[in-house]
């Protein structure tokens, strides 16, 4: 695994509100079996402590997010197709539907670009929409 600087930069949004995140850190970038892995640890700027994430991005554009630690999720966005996941928060666990807008990267062993833009809904009824950025460089 490659370590790399990530920046993930999202927004997410319903009726005209919207509020936008952004988190820079340190994490790992592997290329094996036909797939990437990134992964890092969550930051306490971002309100959560003890908690791992990892994505793996198919090359179908299928991305996977798993967190673990103290709060456990696994979103799957993948492009024209929605699927139930499961979220956990401090206030409770969820089970949510993410339907993928667009997804698409440009990502190499070097790094690259993932961007994703998705909705988010509960018992059918829409919650957000949320469009997310994550630029990877190796890290000198």
């Amino acid at each position: 695994m490659k370590e790399v600087l990530i920046k993930i930069t999202g927004t997410q949004g319903l009726d005209g509100d919207t509020d936008s995140v952004e988190l820079t850190t340190v994490g790992k970038l592997r290329f094996k079996d036909g797939q990437f892995l990134i992964t890092y640890d969550e930051s306490e700027m971002m309100g959560v402590k003890g908690v791992k994430t990892s994505l793996m991005v198919k090359e179908d554009n299928t991305v996977i997010l798993k967190r673990s630690g103290s709060y456990q999720s696994r979103l799957v966005v993948q492009q024209g197709v929605r699927n139930s996941c499961f979220y956990s928060t401090p206030h409770g666990d969820l089970y949510i539907g993410i339907f993928g807008e667009h997804v698409e990267h440009n990502l190499s062993a070097l790094g690259g670009r993932l961007n994703m833009s998705y909705t988010i809904d509960s018992n059918l009824k829409l919650i957000s929409r949320n469009t997310v950025e994550i630029d990877i460089k190796g890290v000198q």
